[in-house]
């Protein structure tokens, strides 16, 4: 099972402790789950019904790093099963995010994956607020999510 990292970005200056809290209350949500309200041009790009990974290809972590550099940001890193890509015969979960040539569709080229929903705490790994030494760690490596209490 692949592992992919989710930027979470505080665009509204909430703080980083804020936004950790959030997430791990509720998991990483659309923009559309919370009720924001995006630009029309990026509605009509399907980013307010979708939530943006990268993979750990040469080109998903040099775009990845690209936003950090900016800074105000913590990584969310996500191993769910659910995450799959198409293939020959299946159709997988996540579509390439070509950034601003339309909604997302087919292979990535730049290591950009959307998938289109929200996805559960349960999967996901906070940096700066979960660590190894946290019961259930291993089940969360291994996939099959953090054990809910």
């Amino acid at each position: 099972m692949k592992q992919y990292t989710h930027v979470c970005i505080d665009k509204n200056d909430v703080g980083l402790g804020v936004l950790k809290q959030d997430i791990h209350q509720n998991g990483i949500q659309t923009a559309r789950t919370r009720g924001i309200q995006l630009a029309e041009g990026s509605v009509r790009l399907q980013h307010d019904i979708h939530v943006f990974l990268w993979d750990d290809s040469a080109a998903g972590v040099r775009g990845r790093k690209g936003i950090e550099a900016a800074g105000s940001c913590f990584l969310v890193r996500v191993m769910w099963p659910h995450l799959t890509k198409s293939g020959k015969f299946i159709s997988g979960t996540l579509k390439g995010d070509s950034g601003h040539n339309g909604p997302p569709s087919g292979v990535s080229t730049n290591g950009a994956w959307a998938f289109q929903g929200s996805i559960p705490r349960q999967y996901c790994y906070i940096e700066g607020f979960d660590n190894p030494e946290k019961i259930g760690f291993e089940d969360w490596r291994s996939g099959r999510g953090w054990p809910m209490h």
